[in-house]
């Protein structure tokens, strides 16, 4: 059965996140003074009532956009990070865009979250264009292009947009015509949930049902047959840098107008960063990445549900998240069980 590499592949996801939780509950028991209440509420406590359930389905969202913004550019080998910056200056657009006064509450997000995945996908061509066109390595040019975003859209915000009923970086309130309405009553789940799902059904269809697809998983499997097979290298990641920044543009839109009331982003979010982890768990695949970010999303929540209801702290579940990345990413974790199916496998079918 382990010769199967999807079987394999599950069988290694369960048995990473069975040793983080060993782990971790044997961490509860040094620093809890009620280490199974601790575990017990982490575990269990988002599924104890809806509105704790919905805070799932709340933080998957953006998680789940910046994992698929960053799994495209992975399946491409691009191991570009810079949905971060993308995230943050994205966040600066739609609060130009929502502060302002629009008639029609249904045309407002969605001019506001097209604009932002646009000037999203803009921004994305920069390193695109210097890994094409001149080799750079994409995660140094990411890396500095979040740090220039963060000042620009840090520059914008207080010169521009900043608010002058607050203290501190924020901007004046987003109109109500621009937020997302809720779909889902007795929780915060708004209408970017079904945005979620169209742009996981799209991504899915593109990678695996078009001749853009197969170019972008077959330049990941080996740069040098898509070349050689005539594939155009340079306008393939063009689009792939574009459409990767265009879903972190729409992510940071839909997370700010669904959640949030106005642009209060001090620092980078975070959310970029942690789309890597989405996309390395998911395996680059959409529906793998969903599913990381629901999983990640439900140990946050119970997470911080513990912290507020015992004498545990929140940042438990980095051990959690922390050990899971360690063991998925080791190439050598059950390996060996794997290749002895293998093996096991041949010898049977020669016989």
């Amino acid at each position: 059965m382990l010769a199967n590499e999807k079987i394999f592949q599950a069988v290694k996801m369960f048995a990473a996140v069975l040793l983080a939780l060993v782990l971790t509950f044997i961490v509860l028991l040094m620093v809890s003074d009620e280490p199974l209440r601790a575990f017990s509420l982490m575990l269990f406590s988002p599924l104890t009532k809806f509105r704790y359930f919905g805070n799932v389905i709340e933080l998957m969202i953006p998680l789940s956009f910046a994992g698929l913004a960053t799994a495209l550019l992975f399946r491409t080998r691009l191991f570009n990070l810079g949905t971060e910056g993308i995230f943050y200056f994205c966040g600066i657009v739609t609060a130009a865009i929502a502060t302002q006064t629009f008639s029609n509450s249904t045309l407002h997000p969605i001019i506001t979250i097209l604009i932002s995945g646009i000037a999203g996908g803009l921004i994305a061509l920069i390193p695109g264009f210097f890994r094409a066109k001149f080799k750079t390595d994409e995660l140094v040019t990411s890396l500095m292009m979040n740090s220039i975003l963060y000042g620009l859209g840090l520059y914008i915000i207080k010169y521009y947009l900043q608010a002058t009923d607050v203290s501190g970086v924020a901007s004046n309130l987003f109109q109500l015509t621009a937020k997302l309405p809720i779909i889902i009553p007795g929780t915060r789940i708004h209408s970017g949930f079904a945005v979620l799902i169209v742009c996981v059904i799209l991504l899915y269809y593109m990678l695996f049902h078009t001749k853009l697809g197969y170019s972008i998983r077959m330049t990941g499997l080996n740069g040098d047959f898509a070349k050689y097979s005539g594939m155009n290298a340079f306008w393939l990641f063009l689009t792939v840098h574009f459409i990767s920044g265009f879903l972190g543009g729409i992510g940071s839109s839909i997370e700010l107008l669904g959640m949030y009331n106005r642009f209060q982003w001090s620092t980078l979010p975070g959310l970029g960063f942690t789309g890597a982890l989405m996309a390395m768990l998911g395996k680059n695949h959409p529906v793998g990445v969903v599913i990381a970010a629901f999983a990640i999303s439900y140990l946050r929540t119970g997470s911080d549900i513990m912290a507020r209801s015992t004498d545990v702290p929140v940042e438990i579940v980095s051990i959690v998240e922390a050990v899971i990345v360690l063991f998925i990413s080791s190439q050598y974790f059950l390996r060996k069980y794997h290749e002895r199916a293998l093996i096991k496998q041949g010898g049977s079918e020669r016989a």
